[in-house]
């Protein structure tokens, strides 16, 4: 019996750890209201987790082997990945596609800020087309960049799958720009459309999960 209660209290100690060793590579946004869109319209959301970085070819590899990883780009961040291809990603580790509007608070902060470091743009904290890179870098790369909750790339390297659809639900929604684009699209409250089983070098994801 003594046996019995010990490996229960392990098996609940390593749970415990192991959903904390989770969150360390996860943000806390707290709940509360902020300015969403162009236009600052005030929404108030519960508190939730965001992935601080975007999830990368290596970690994408584990969930499906035959993934081919580009030479030298083990962490950088996944693309030519579905909304279908990143949703199963994200279910397998217990996690979902952030909404737009998770992903916008996460990346601006509640003073409505155009990009995750502030109102002006810097080409020295995001990998947009300005930055000349030409494509994807190492995530994480530009400590500058990281938004008001510490996540980062939430600027430029490649934009990112959200659950949200256009206004006729014939498109899935992508946010944060890439280094495909310049700072215009790079900001906030930038939104791309795209047909949800259609794949693009520029379109990554990374995951969010409810407190």
């Amino acid at each position: 019996m003594k046996i019995a209660s010990l490996v229960i209290v392990l098996s609940i100690f390593v749970s415990v750890n192991i959903a904390n060793a989770a969150d360390d590579d996860m943000a806390l946004v707290s709940g509360g209201k902020f300015s969403f869109g162009e236009d600052k319209k005030k929404i108030e959301l519960g508190d939730f987790y965001i992935d601080k970085y975007e999830v990368t070819n290596a970690q994408y590899k584990k969930f499906r082997p035959e993934h081919e990883i580009p030479d030298g780009k083990e962490n950088h961040p996944v693309a030519d990945i579905s909304y279908f291809d990143a949703e199963d990603y994200c279910k397998s580790a217990g996690k979902r596609i952030p909404t737009s509007e998770e992903w916008e608070k996460a990346a601006r902060g509640t003073d409505g800020r155009a990009y995750p470091w502030g109102d002006k743009f810097d080409s020295k904290k995001a990998n947009t087309s300005e930055g000349g890179k030409g494509g994807t870098v190492k995530v994480g790369s530009y400590e500058g960049g990281k938004s008001p909750y510490g996540a980062y790339d939430m600027s430029g390297n490649v934009w990112e799958w959200v659950d949200a659809w256009d206004s006729k639900k014939q498109y899935r929604v992508a946010r944060g720009g890439s280094y495909f684009e310049g700072d215009d699209m790079n900001r906030t409250t930038s939104s791309l459309m795209s047909i949800p089983d259609d794949i693009h070098e520029y379109i990554g994801f990374r995951c969010a999960k409810s407190k």
